[in-house]
């Protein structure tokens, strides 16, 4: 049997953060996964857009400077069409970016390796959690290898379907949208200028993100009978179908990479914590991607579990409900807007009504000639 004051069950990017965000804590990752294989020269499909807040957090974690800056792009600003002629741009204050495109894998990796530098995080991998009990004085934490870890606070970071989540039975409201995102990467003929591109389109919202060089990741957030037919196109029908959903800004497309697909669905926790039990990203939120902003909630989770945790009082344990209902309550209002605001835009944009049609436009009009809204709106982004 093995003593822990923490166990994240989830070695992905937010879990990681949160162990490396605990220097003073004893941290247990635990995954089931092997550890993921270097990442080669190819650009990942799956990338972030990483807000200034998060940024922040990985550099006071020790990871931001673990990787390759060649391989992150600043996004200087933000381009937004709708489908009657309507557009939206901003930017973010003088000098500094809203965003960084950063590959998923290599941050992966860059956080593993620092949290594997720090003397109090182990990361064991090859089992998961069977099954856990928790108790006043601390949880247990039952392994699928057969082993046992005592604990005093146990962290489901384990992602969308997280078992920790369907241990503890913790209430959800799932609702697919019918939607499927399509990612996939691109070279382009002209430089992007290091901005970043949406069309709220009749046949879904595609986004154009910008990576170092001539290249360009796509996310086409698109109603599942188009996402079936983009998918089914071959890669030269598909560069032609993406260049002119974008009018062609960036001159022909060819496509880099493979392409991947994934259904969307909001999904709401009534519950996200209960004692020596606490969820963060994709186990306790899911939000539409059409504002990018889904990982940025889950590494806002981890700062603010981790700063709760450490700003208890010395007679508080981690796992204690007092200190886990601060994290909930200090994450309701960011998370419950962030879906508020994804599942509206969706909506709207996906009515096919006259009357939403001039609504959605107007709306970016009226914003796009009110530069106090569009700082708002940029300040929001980079949190």
């Amino acid at each position: 049997m093995t003593a822990a004051r923490v166990v994240v069950a989830g070695a992905g990017p937010v879990g990681l953060a949160f162990a490396c965000a605990c220097p003073e804590l004893e941290v247990r990752v635990i995954d089931p996964a092997p550890r993921a294989t270097t990442p080669g020269d190819d650009y990942d499909l799956r990338i972030f857009a990483l807000s200034a807040g998060t940024r922040s957090l990985l550099k006071d974690a020790g990871a931001w400077e673990r990787l390759d800056g060649a391989r992150v792009a600043p996004v200087r600003r933000m381009e937004v069409f709708g489908d009657g002629g309507a557009r939206l741009s901003f930017s973010g204050r003088p000098g500094a970016a809203l965003a960084w495109i950063v590959e998923a894998g290599r941050l992966s990796a860059a956080l593993e390796e620092q949290a594997a530098s720090l003397g109090g995080v182990t990361i064991q991998r090859g089992a998961g959690v069977e099954r856990f009990e928790a108790e006043a004085g601390g949880t247990r934490v039952f392994l699928q290898d057969g082993s046992v870890l005592d604990t005093d606070l146990l962290v489901g970071a384990d992602g969308p379907d997280s078992r920790i989540r369907a241990l503890l039975g913790a209430p959800v409201e799932q609702s697919a949208y019918g939607e499927t995102a399509i990612v996939a990467n691109f070279d382009t003929e002209k430089e992007h200028g290091h901005l970043a591109r949406q069309w709220f389109r009749h046949d879904g919202v595609l986004a154009w993100l910008p990576l170092p060089g001539r290249r360009i990741s796509i996310v086409w957030s698109a109603p599942d009978e188009v996402a079936a037919g983009l998918s089914a196109l071959e890669p030269a029908d598909l560069a032609i179908r993406v260049r002119d959903a974008g009018a062609a800004v960036l001159g022909d497309l060819r496509l880099a990479s493979r392409t991947a697909s994934f259904p969307l669905r909001l999904m709401r926790v009534d519950r996200i914590v209960a004692p020596g039990v606490a969820l963060m990203g994709d186990a306790a939120h899911g939000v539409h991607p059409l504002a990018g902003q889904g990982v940025n909630l889950g590494f806002q989770d981890a700062l603010a579990l981790a700063q709760e945790v450490a700003d208890r009082s010395p007679l508080e344990r981690p796992g204690d409900l007092r200190v886990l209902r601060r994290y909930a309550r200090a994450r309701r209002e960011d998370v419950t807007a962030m879906q508020f605001v994804t599942d509206g835009l969706d909506r709207l944009f996906s009515s096919g009504s006259p009357g939403a049609s001039w609504l959605r436009n107007a709306g970016l009009g009226l914003v796009d000639r009110q530069s106090w809204i569009k700082g708002a709106l940029a300040g929001r982004a980079m949190r």
